[in-house]
């Protein structure tokens, strides 16, 4: 490799240093040297003596290059005397001398004014007269000739590192034209000067300068400058491609379109050696310079992609650059018209394939866009709660800018057959599809985060806040984009977007839980107006939670909105019982004096629910109407148990001594009994549901009944006829009381009323024979009660065991074949003891 280019690897793309040993520019220079190594045997300056005379006379011919002629022709016509004379100055002196300016200016690039071959006698000598010619003095036309001479030697880049001119070895006409002038300069200086060399000389004839004069002709008219190469291109000679190094700075600068050329010509010229088999018996070397030319298309590629990286990354667009890179793509493609693509291993066998730099220009659309994707700042997660609706308003601006500039400025460099906005836009939507799946796959998202990712991508993506934008329109389209996520990926998104709605459903009802338990369950006193607190209501926050969450699922679409309240009313189902139990084991510790008002309030709180679940979402909410009859069943029976403890100890007295000294006064038993019920049920009035009222009221009225009889039932006391009547008497009316008091407070269970009065007509009958038709009456009443309900009734009159048992053989099997209502069973619900003793 020359000296002048070695050391001259770019900075950001580093090619390998290709084998020069069989290019072509190389077998030209060995064809054009003459003798360059006669001359050149000991190095120049390095201080040595000489050691031979002819070698100092040559030298000395050589520091006159400034004053030689331009070609031999001059010589003979200006004084054809001179070299007519000499006759032994032979065809191999100039020879020797061309090859040895050749070498001292061409290859050692000995400085001109370097003084190392100056004679000071010959320069002081003036010229002649018959030297100067129309330009002047022959040293102001040797210098003008000179810097003609060097102009087309250092047409080569520049960029040498050590400042030197680096004089190509692929251009050997250049040199040789140079050698030509310096000969003839030589020549002419030297007849004048020193004519005993030419004069004295016997064998030079016409012939020499005949033979001079035509080679230095035919290396002018074969192209030794860069301009007469253009100008016979068209004649069909071609051009002799660089040298590797050479178009190798040429990609450096982004000459790309004449580093292709030269390229084209190296592979061809390969191609044309191989195919006659030249690489026969040298194949190392045919791979070799494959390889290079490899690399060279490869370091082609490499810049392509970097100006089409830049293209957006730039403030600017470099429209040359651009329509430079498409020209190249084009002759690329008919450099190597619809072949095999090259293969992926470099080669031999990648020569002459396709190098499909278009699609690598759709690579590297999609790489930059990817980039510019990635660069679009993210906030800190941590630090701020809407970094992703911040970062994706970052994004639709980004890109929209990239966009709206290529628009405007890109697509205008490219043929219209590249479809740059198409590509462009495909390249983005596949970078922000890749970039939105890691923002969910690599982050966890909150409930806020997978609405704000889904909204926009179902709403803001192809709208005219981004996409759509009037700005973009009509050149970017959206309709041949295919959807940002695939539907399986989709689904799961949305997928987790409704866990994550259930489990902020969940967490936002138990907080409600725990404000209520905080806020309210503390409080020793309730708000007297209880049914006027729809503001601040369990139904009022479940409904805005509820509507919150479907609402925004409906913005995003329909299906998502119906999955988000079915989600929403069950986890409304699993809450109410789950608020209910914690109420009621809340109650049982701290046994609240209030209870029976929060109960109602709650009780109206689940029911407005469910008709403002029914009326907003329009919904069917009948599962939650089974789940609500459950939970007020549980309200009921902890109200019938603190109910049960509030009477018990004035119902345990029936049929007692004290039972019968009270009866008829305000101290009655049952009196006090009805009394602390009516004041326990009082708030029940403000039960919203006329179906819920009644249940309760039934089972209070029930109750009363149910508990009346089973202590009747369960009495010891034995008592004559006069006290049975007695007590007859009584029972009667305190089932008056306790059917007057429950009508009081709203109850239509009239069917419980007969209950106590046939068991006070039975008691309290004369005649035994009428006890059986007093039975028959009860058992057709109340179709539920059992045997051992009868023989205790029996057992209050004083009978004994077999006169009850024939009894009860009587009427057993009188209610047989008639059907109880679920809601009128009352002796099924009384249990008695296994022993009763009579009176």
């Amino acid at each position: 490799m020359d000296d002048n280019t070695t050391g001259t690897q770019e900075a950001d793309i580093k090619v390998e240093s290709p084998s020069e040993s069989g290019f072509p520019e190389k077998c030209a220079e060995s064809k054009s040297s003459y003798g360059v190594g006669h001359f050149n045997s000991p190095p120049l300056n390095n201080g040595d003596k000489e050691t031979k005379s002819t070698k100092k006379d040559s030298i000395k011919v050589l520091s006159f290059n400034r004053r030689i002629p331009k070609s031999t022709k001059e010589i003979s016509a200006e004084e054809p005397g001179i070299l007519r004379s000499s006759k032994r100055f032979s065809k191999r002196i100039f020879k020797q001398a061309e090859d040895d300016v050749h070498a001292s200016k061409g290859y050692c690039s000995v400085p001109e004014e370097s003084g190392e071959f100056k004679d000071d006698k010959i320069k002081k000598d003036p010229p002649s007269e018959h030297q100067k010619g129309p330009l002047g003095s022959p040293e102001k036309r040797a210098e003008s000739e000179d810097r003609d001479c060097k102009g087309q030697l250092n047409s080569s880049p520049s960029n040498d590192q050590e400042g030197k001119e680096a004089v190509s070895p692929s251009r050997p006409l250049s040199a040789v034209l140079s050698f030509g002038r310096e000969i003839s300069k030589s020549v002419r200086t030297m007849s004048v000067k020193e004519p005993g060399i030419i004069r004295t000389s016997k064998r030079f004839a016409n012939r020499s300068y005949k033979w001079l004069e035509d080679r230095v002709h035919a290396h002018k008219e074969s192209g030794s400058t860069s301009e007469e190469s253009e100008k016979v291109e068209g004649t069909g000679i071609k051009k002799e491609p660089l040298s590797v190094m050479e178009i190798n700075k040429l990609i450096q600068t982004r000459q790309l379109l004449d580093a292709f050329d030269n390229i084209k010509g190296l592979e061809m010229e390969l191609l044309a050696e191989r195919d006659v088999k030249k690489y026969v018996d040298n194949p190392m070397e045919y791979a070799m310079k494959a390889k290079d030319v490899d690399l060279l298309y490869d370091h082609v590629s490499k810049v392509t992609w970097q100006i089409v990286q830049e293209t957006l990354d730039l403030p600017g667009v470099d429209k040359k650059a651009l329509a430079s890179l498409a020209t190249l793509i084009e002759e690329e493609e008919k450099a190597h018209p619809a072949g095999s693509e090259a293969p992926v291993s470099s080669g031999p066998a990648a020569l002459g394939s396709a190098r499909n730099w278009r699609e690598l220009w759709r690579e590297a659309v999609n790489h930059s866009a990817k980039g510019r994707v990635c660069k679009v700042p993210v906030p800190l997660k941590d630090d701020d709660q809407s970094w992703l609706s911040k970062h994706l308003g970052f994004l639709t601006m980004a890109v929209k800018e990239d966009l709206l500039k290529v628009k405007l400025d890109v697509q205008k460099c490219y043929p219209r057959d590249y479809d740059v906005c198409d590509t462009y836009v495909g390249a983005f939507h596949k970078a922000i599809s890749v970039h939105v799946h890691d923002i969910w796959g690599k982050n966890s998202l909150t409930l806020s985060d997978l609405y704000t990712l889904l909204n926009w991508i179902t709403n803001t993506y192809r709208s005219e806040e981004f996409l759509g934008h009037l700005d973009l329109q009509p050149e970017i389209k959206t309709e041949d984009l295919p959807s940002l996520l695939t539907p399986e990926t989709l689904a799961k998104l949305k997928s987790d977007y409704i866990n994550s709605v259930k489990e902020q459903t969940k967490i936002y009802f138990d907080n409600i839980l725990v404000l209520e338990t905080q806020k309210k369950w503390g409080l020793e006193e309730q708000p007297e107006a209880l049914p006027n607190q729809p503001c601040l209501s369990l139904s009022f926050f479940i409904q805005t939670i509820v509507g919150q969450h479907m609402g925004v699922s409906g913005r995003i679409c329909e299906s998502l909105g119906a999955a988000t309240l079915e989600v929403s009313l069950k986890e409304v189902m699993e809450f109410m019982p789950r608020f209910e139990k914690a109420f009621l084991e809340w109650d049982k510790e701290n046994d609240h004096p209030q209870f029976v008002e929060l109960m109602v309030t709650y009780i109206n709180d689940f029911q407005d629910l469910l008709k403002g679940l029914e009326r907003n979402f329009s919904v069917s909410c009948q599962e939650l109407e089974k789940t609500l009859k459950d939970v007020v069943l549980n309200f009921q029976k902890c109200f019938l148990q603190k109910l049960r403890q509030k009477t018990q100890p004035m119902l345990k007295n029936i049929l007692s001594k004290r039972w019968i000294l009270y009866s008829g006064t305000l101290d009655s038993f049952i009196q006090k009994a009805v009394s602390t019920t009516e004041e326990f049920s009082k708030p029940l009035a403000h039960l919203k549901e006329p179906l819920h009222k009644q249940d309760f009221l039934h089972e209070i009225h029930k109750y009363l009944v149910k508990e009346y009889i089973t202590q009747t039932l369960k009495s010891k006391s034995k008592r004559g006829r006069r006290k049975r009547e007695e007590a007859s008497k009584l029972m009667k009316q305190d089932a008056s009381i306790i059917n007057n008091s429950m009508k009081h407070l709203g109850s239509s269970s009239d069917w419980l009323f007969p209950a106590i009065l046939h068991i006070a007509d039975i008691i309290g009958e004369k005649k035994k024979r009428r006890i059986k038709d007093r039975l028959k009456n009860l058992s057709q009443d109340y179709p539920d009660i059992r045997r051992e309900h009868i023989l205790a009734l029996l057992s209050l009159r004083g009978w004994w065991r077999n006169t009850k048992q024939s009894m009860a053989d009587q009427i057993d099997g009188l209610s047989e074949g008639l059907e109880t209502e679920s809601n009128r069973t009352l002796f099924a619900e009384i249990e008695l003891p296994n022993t009763i003793q009579c009176f």
